[in-house]
């Protein structure tokens, strides 16, 4: 049961670095200059919204063209 919990959590914080990648990269920012997190701790997520802020600014470009 526990283990069904966290893989939906997980799900749940993967969308919303795809959603709103610049929030996660903040609330992960913050979270390491208040000592909350190591600071490799949610790297994994945090490549994640460096990716999809690549994609928004290729698509942005595109779109300008």
């Amino acid at each position: 049961m526990v283990d069904r919990y966290r893989k939906k959590i997980a799900t749940m914080v993967i969308q919303l670095a795809k959603d709103d990648p610049k929030f996660v990269k903040e609330v992960i920012q913050k979270l390491r200059l208040s000592g909350e997190i190591e600071a490799d701790d949610l790297r994994y997520l945090e490549r994640i919204a460096d990716r999809w802020i690549r994609i928004a600014e290729a698509n942005l470009q595109k779109a300008r063209r």
